[in-house]
């Protein structure tokens, strides 16, 4: 399993608009080779942090998505001012584990 965490700053005032955006995604990533599933979170202490977490079965999974068209056609469905007021805060990798138990 690889796991990939972005955490998005914008503006509190912004994040009904990202999260509406990540609601009305293409789903163009749900039939990505490897990909396992998408959620995103939000924080209820600060509204402005938006955190997305995509599973995938493993890294080369993950970055052959992240080279391709249908990669570049999600992102290019971000209204440009929206896109301009997200910050990306940090990236993080849980490189690959195995699950173990559920």
């Amino acid at each position: 399993m690889y796991v990939s965490l972005s955490r998005l700053r914008v503006d509190a005032s912004e994040a009904p608009r990202l999260v509406e955006a990540f609601r009305r995604r293409a789903h163009l990533v749900d039939d990505a080779d490897g990909f396992v599933d998408l959620e995103v979170w939000q924080s209820d202490r600060d509204a402005g942090e938006i955190v997305m977490v995509s599973r995938w079965r493993d890294r080369d999974a993950f970055r052959a998505y992240m080279r391709s068209e249908e990669h570049r056609v999600s992102h290019d469905r971000i209204p440009a001012d929206l896109d301009a007021a997200i910050r990306l805060d940090r990236l993080e990798h849980l490189h690959t584990y195995d699950v173990v138990a559920r």
